[in-house]
Protein backbone atom coordinates (compact mmCIF):
# COMPACT_ATOMS: atom_id res chain seq x y z
CA UNK A 1 0.00 0.00 0.00
CA UNK A 2 1.19 3.54 -0.95
CA UNK A 3 2.00 6.26 2.09
CA UNK A 4 -1.08 8.17 1.25
CA UNK A 5 -2.96 5.03 0.75
CA UNK A 6 -2.18 4.10 4.37
CA UNK A 7 -2.95 7.62 5.86
CA UNK A 8 -6.66 8.10 4.06
CA UNK A 9 -7.03 4.32 5.43
CA UNK A 10 -5.99 4.31 8.51
CA UNK A 11 -7.03 5.56 11.79
CA UNK A 12 -3.86 6.72 12.82
CA UNK A 13 -0.66 5.91 10.68
CA UNK A 14 2.66 5.18 12.31
CA UNK A 15 5.65 7.01 10.68
CA UNK A 16 9.50 6.13 12.02
CA UNK A 17 11.73 8.98 11.03
CA UNK A 18 14.92 7.25 11.26
CA UNK A 19 18.21 9.40 13.03
CA UNK A 20 20.85 7.32 10.72
CA UNK A 21 20.28 5.95 7.47
CA UNK A 22 21.26 2.59 8.52
CA UNK A 23 19.72 -0.74 7.97
CA UNK A 24 19.45 -1.54 11.96
CA UNK A 25 17.41 1.66 12.35
CA UNK A 26 14.86 0.98 9.59
CA UNK A 27 14.97 -3.18 10.85
CA UNK A 28 14.21 -1.70 14.57
CA UNK A 29 11.17 0.74 13.66
CA UNK A 30 9.60 -2.27 10.98
CA UNK A 31 10.16 -4.68 13.99
CA UNK A 32 8.46 -1.85 16.56
CA UNK A 33 5.43 -1.84 14.00
CA UNK A 34 6.35 1.20 11.83
CA UNK A 35 3.57 1.61 9.08
CA UNK A 36 6.12 3.73 7.19
CA UNK A 37 10.02 5.31 7.33
CA UNK A 38 11.47 8.48 6.50
CA UNK A 39 15.19 8.94 5.63
CA UNK A 40 17.29 12.03 5.47
CA UNK A 41 19.73 13.24 2.20
CA UNK A 42 20.99 16.70 2.12
CA UNK A 43 20.50 17.85 5.39
CA UNK A 44 21.76 18.36 9.40
CA UNK A 45 19.66 16.88 11.65
CA UNK A 46 19.31 19.00 14.96
CA UNK A 47 17.12 16.42 16.96
CA UNK A 48 19.63 13.76 15.82
CA UNK A 49 23.10 15.70 15.58
CA UNK A 50 23.57 13.54 12.28
CA UNK A 51 24.79 15.40 9.20
CA UNK A 52 23.11 13.27 6.42
CA UNK A 53 24.66 13.18 2.52
CA UNK A 54 23.76 13.20 -0.96
CA UNK A 55 21.69 11.37 -2.21
CA UNK A 56 24.31 9.48 -5.02
CA UNK A 57 26.87 8.58 -2.10
CA UNK A 58 23.97 7.08 -0.40
CA UNK A 59 21.86 5.77 -2.86
CA UNK A 60 23.51 1.61 -1.94
CA UNK A 61 22.38 2.53 1.45
CA UNK A 62 18.94 3.77 0.44
CA UNK A 63 18.21 0.57 -1.68
CA UNK A 64 19.11 -1.67 1.34
CA UNK A 65 16.87 0.21 3.36
CA UNK A 66 14.33 0.02 0.84
CA UNK A 67 14.50 -3.75 0.09
CA UNK A 68 14.35 -4.62 3.79
CA UNK A 69 11.52 -2.66 4.71
CA UNK A 70 8.61 -3.71 3.47
CA UNK A 71 6.35 -0.35 4.21
CA UNK A 72 6.31 2.90 2.54
CA UNK A 73 9.88 4.76 3.05
CA UNK A 74 10.15 8.53 2.58
CA UNK A 75 12.77 10.56 1.72
CA UNK A 76 13.56 14.42 2.61
CA UNK A 77 15.75 15.30 -0.35
CA UNK A 78 17.30 18.36 1.18
CA UNK A 79 16.79 21.54 2.24
CA UNK A 80 18.55 24.77 1.21
CA UNK A 81 20.44 22.36 -0.62
CA UNK A 82 18.55 19.88 -2.21
CA UNK A 83 18.21 16.57 -5.02
CA UNK A 84 18.03 17.92 -8.18
CA UNK A 85 15.86 17.13 -11.26
CA UNK A 86 17.95 13.82 -12.29
CA UNK A 87 18.31 12.89 -8.62
CA UNK A 88 14.45 12.93 -8.28
CA UNK A 89 14.38 10.75 -11.28
CA UNK A 90 16.79 8.14 -9.39
CA UNK A 91 14.88 8.70 -6.26
CA UNK A 92 11.91 7.24 -8.13
CA UNK A 93 13.83 4.44 -9.69
CA UNK A 94 15.16 3.23 -5.86
CA UNK A 95 11.37 2.84 -5.05
CA UNK A 96 10.66 5.46 -2.88
CA UNK A 97 7.07 6.21 -1.61
CA UNK A 98 7.40 10.12 -1.32
CA UNK A 99 9.13 13.00 -0.76
CA UNK A 100 9.30 15.21 2.43
CA UNK A 101 10.41 18.53 2.47
CA UNK A 102 9.36 22.12 4.10
CA UNK A 103 7.57 23.76 1.44
CA UNK A 104 9.94 26.83 1.41
CA UNK A 105 12.82 24.49 0.21
CA UNK A 106 10.63 22.79 -1.81
CA UNK A 107 11.36 23.34 -6.37
CA UNK A 108 8.42 23.07 -8.57
CA UNK A 109 9.52 20.51 -10.41
CA UNK A 110 9.63 18.07 -6.99
CA UNK A 111 6.06 18.48 -7.65
CA UNK A 112 5.90 16.70 -10.95
CA UNK A 113 7.66 13.73 -9.36
CA UNK A 114 5.23 10.83 -9.36
CA UNK A 115 6.05 10.18 -5.19
CA UNK A 116 3.63 11.13 -3.09
CA UNK A 117 4.54 14.67 -1.75
CA UNK A 118 4.69 15.47 1.80
CA UNK A 119 4.90 19.26 2.44
CA UNK A 120 5.81 20.73 5.87
CA UNK A 121 4.19 24.11 7.18
CA UNK A 122 6.19 25.61 10.28
CA UNK A 123 4.96 28.46 12.79
CA UNK A 124 5.42 31.37 10.60
CA UNK A 125 2.62 30.06 7.59
CA UNK A 126 -0.46 32.28 8.08
CA UNK A 127 -4.03 31.14 7.24
CA UNK A 128 -3.67 32.18 3.81
CA UNK A 129 -0.47 30.16 3.60
CA UNK A 130 -2.47 26.66 4.63
CA UNK A 131 -5.39 26.80 2.77
CA UNK A 132 -3.80 27.85 -0.55
CA UNK A 133 -2.05 24.27 -0.13
CA UNK A 134 -5.77 22.93 -0.81
CA UNK A 135 -5.08 24.10 -5.04
CA UNK A 136 -1.25 22.61 -4.99
CA UNK A 137 -0.13 19.30 -6.27
CA UNK A 138 1.08 17.88 -2.86
CA UNK A 139 -0.93 15.57 -0.96
CA UNK A 140 0.13 15.34 2.91
CA UNK A 141 0.62 18.21 5.42
CA UNK A 142 3.32 17.85 7.88
CA UNK A 143 3.11 19.87 11.28
CA UNK A 144 6.32 21.26 11.74
CA UNK A 145 4.06 24.43 13.43
CA UNK A 146 6.10 24.35 17.50
CA UNK A 147 8.80 27.17 17.38
CA UNK A 148 11.53 24.68 17.56
CA UNK A 149 12.20 20.59 18.18
CA UNK A 150 13.27 20.11 22.32
CA UNK A 151 12.41 18.01 25.01
CA UNK A 152 9.73 19.06 26.87
CA UNK A 153 6.01 17.52 26.99
CA UNK A 154 3.27 19.89 24.44
CA UNK A 155 0.30 21.69 25.30
CA UNK A 156 -3.29 22.11 24.67
CA UNK A 157 -2.21 25.82 22.99
CA UNK A 158 0.07 23.13 20.74
CA UNK A 159 -2.92 21.13 20.02
CA UNK A 160 -4.50 23.99 18.79
CA UNK A 161 -2.31 24.80 16.34
CA UNK A 162 -2.49 21.11 14.63
CA UNK A 163 -6.13 21.70 15.04
CA UNK A 164 -5.97 24.97 12.65
CA UNK A 165 -3.95 22.83 10.14
CA UNK A 166 -6.79 19.93 9.92
CA UNK A 167 -9.48 22.90 9.91
CA UNK A 168 -7.79 24.20 7.02
CA UNK A 169 -6.65 21.11 4.67
CA UNK A 170 -8.11 19.21 2.80
CA UNK A 171 -5.39 16.58 2.56
CA UNK A 172 -4.00 14.35 5.71
CA UNK A 173 -2.43 16.31 8.60
CA UNK A 174 0.88 14.29 9.87
CA UNK A 175 2.81 15.62 13.46
CA UNK A 176 6.06 15.29 13.92
CA UNK A 177 7.47 14.76 17.69
CA UNK A 178 9.45 17.63 17.72
CA UNK A 179 8.48 17.86 21.46
CA UNK A 180 7.88 14.88 23.89
CA UNK A 181 4.45 13.08 22.73
CA UNK A 182 4.01 10.22 25.07
CA UNK A 183 2.65 7.18 23.79
CA UNK A 184 -1.26 7.72 25.32
CA UNK A 185 -1.20 11.21 24.03
CA UNK A 186 -1.68 10.11 20.72
CA UNK A 187 -5.32 9.65 20.93
CA UNK A 188 -5.80 13.70 21.27
CA UNK A 189 -4.05 13.78 18.03
CA UNK A 190 -6.61 11.06 16.60
CA UNK A 191 -9.66 13.49 18.01
CA UNK A 192 -8.38 16.31 16.42
CA UNK A 193 -8.72 14.52 12.81
CA UNK A 194 -4.42 13.91 12.52
CA UNK A 195 -4.02 11.44 10.24
CA UNK A 196 -0.51 10.27 11.02
CA UNK A 197 2.54 10.57 13.60
CA UNK A 198 6.17 10.52 12.81
CA UNK A 199 8.33 9.83 15.63
CA UNK A 200 11.66 10.68 15.76
CA UNK A 201 15.08 11.13 18.00
CA UNK A 202 13.12 13.51 20.27
CA UNK A 203 10.94 10.60 21.57
CA UNK A 204 12.92 7.35 20.27
CA UNK A 205 16.48 8.53 21.10
CA UNK A 206 19.45 7.58 18.97
CA UNK A 207 19.77 3.75 19.57
CA UNK A 208 18.64 0.89 17.74
CA UNK A 209 17.40 -0.52 20.67
CA UNK A 210 15.17 3.22 21.54
CA UNK A 211 13.58 2.85 18.11
CA UNK A 212 12.42 -0.74 18.46
CA UNK A 213 10.79 0.05 21.86
CA UNK A 214 9.32 3.45 21.54
CA UNK A 215 7.84 2.31 18.13
CA UNK A 216 6.17 -0.60 19.76
CA UNK A 217 4.91 1.67 22.56
CA UNK A 218 3.41 3.74 20.33
CA UNK A 219 2.30 0.77 17.87
CA UNK A 220 0.41 -0.42 20.87
CA UNK A 221 -1.26 2.75 21.41
CA UNK A 222 -2.36 3.80 18.21
CA UNK A 223 -3.67 -0.14 18.12
CA UNK A 224 -5.94 0.66 20.97
CA UNK A 225 -7.93 3.80 19.31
Amino acid sequence: MEFLDLLNSNKMTLIVSLPENKVEFAQAAVKGGADALKVHANVYHPASGNNFGGVMEQKEVFEKIIKYANVPVGLVPGAQLYASKDEIKIIEEIGFSFLSMFAHYMPLYMIDSNLDKMIAVNETYDLGHIRAVNRIGVDVIEADVLPDDRREKIYVFDLMRYGRLVENVDKPVVVPTQRIIEPDEVRFLYELGVKGIMIGAIVTGNTVEGVERITSLFREAINKL
